[in-house]
């Protein structure tokens, strides 16, 4: 063999090896568990007071990988066990396991659409619809405060933003542009990104629904390197085809409230709403007839959705009751409540529109909720299993 093919086969093998020790650092926290108190120790022949210190895993590794990656899996079997096992507990003790794997499945065949709501945006520090409306009413002073605030009070956000847009529309279309703007500038801000949204490549395959007016959805999939560009709505904007994007099964993103950089496609007034849905509901408008074919042709997941009565579920009814489709299975994440005749009352009225509720405890300011969705996403992919 030639001095060249040996320099080059010691390249080859040194950047074989380079690679291989990337793997293993990778795996630093089994590395640890598995490594002794001291490491293996050997004493040099040719310099006696020279010696070798080699950890069990890094042995392990170089002299046997199969049986290093046997017991990683072991190992990484227990870890899976061990985060998951408050949530397994209180679907079993809560009796939801039927439904909780119903979800599954359907998440297994890539059948689900994320339906994501202001609650799952407030972690990133984005108020919710009463906090806003409350904050930018204090850059009104010519409307009626106290008239406003029985208007919250009742829940009638719709009617709460038309007054303070007939006050000040420059001051609404302002706030809501400053306030709901991207703060993930680089890959290191987006790593502050809430849990659940950092899963949504991994549960959605096709569209994701929002009532959301920031950037949320659009950065994650900038971080995990899949920008979400090939279809999108914003709330009152021109239509781009969206529906049949929807229909071949494209990634796109229906964003039904608007986007914060774009004022003209706004849907947060009682204005706003009579122009995007009509009164009665018209679904020769574009925004009801995106909704309505994306519940009937999807599994919607709502998520940080209150899911009281609103627009879109008085669509989803009205859907529904005219019995011209056959409905999918829907399925909502809820704060559990003590309260059995509210429980109840949410369960009939959901189940009525084929919406399934799988109730979550809410103590430690919802938790459970990111890794009830992590749970589901890895038994859909035989991770773990539910028992």
């Amino acid at each position: 063999m030639s001095i060249e093919k040996v320099k080059k086969s010691t390249e080859l093998i040194e950047t074989v090896e380079r690679f291989l020790q990337t793997g293993y650092e990778a795996n630093h926290q089994f590395n640890e568990a598995i490594d002794g108190e001291e490491p293996l120790i050997v004493r040099s022949i040719k310099e006696p007071d020279n010696e070798y210190r080699y950890d069990a895993s890094e042995i392990l590794y170089w002299v046997d990988r199969n049986a290093y990656w046997d017991e990683f899996d072991s190992w990484n079997g227990e870890q899976i066990k061990d985060k998951y096992s408050a949530c397994i507990n209180f679907i079993q003790d809560t009796d939801q396991s039927a439904v909780f794997l119903d979800l599954v499945a359907l998440i297994r065949k890539k059948k689900i659409a994320p339906f994501l709501g202001a609650g799952v945006s407030r972690a990133a520090g984005y108020p919710i619809w009463g906090e806003a409306l409350q904050s930018l009413s204090k850059k009104i002073a010519s409307f009626d405060a106290t008239a406003f605030q029985e208007l919250l009070q009742d829940n009638k956000y719709l009617e709460a933003a038309q007054t303070i847009a007939d006050a000040s529309q420059v001051q609404l279309n302002n706030y809501v542009q400053t306030t709901f703007r991207t703060k993930f500038e680089n890959e290191e801000d987006r790593e502050q990104i809430p849990r659940i949204f950092k899963h949504l490549y991994r549960l959605a395959n096709g569209c994701i629904i929002t009532t959301n007016f920031d950037p949320l959805i659009e950065e994650t999939f900038k971080l995990k390197g899949a920008p979400l560009t090939d279809a999108y709505m914003y709330g009152l904007q021109a239509g781009n085809n969206f529906v049949q994007r929807l229909l071949k099964g494209d990634r796109c993103i229906l964003k039904l409230h608007g986007d914060a950089s774009q004022s003209s496609s706004y849907v947060f007034t009682a204005e706003q709403y009579q122009n995007a849905y009509g009164d009665p509901i018209d679904f020769s408008k574009q925004l009801p007839r995106a909704l309505r074919q994306i519940y009937i042709s999807n599994s919607l997941l709502f998520l940080g959705c209150s899911l009281n009565q609103d627009k879109t579920l008085e669509l989803f009814q009205q859907v529904k009751t005219s019995a011209e489709f056959d409905i999918p299975e829907h399925f909502a994440f809820l704060p559990e409540t003590s309260n059995p005749s509210e429980r109840q009352a949410t369960e009939e009225r959901l189940l009525i529109l084929n919406i399934r509720p799988i109730w979550y405890s809410s103590e430690n300011y919802h938790e459970m909720l990111p890794l009830l969705i992590e749970l589901a996403i890895d038994i859909s992919e035989h991770r773990l299993n539910l028992k």
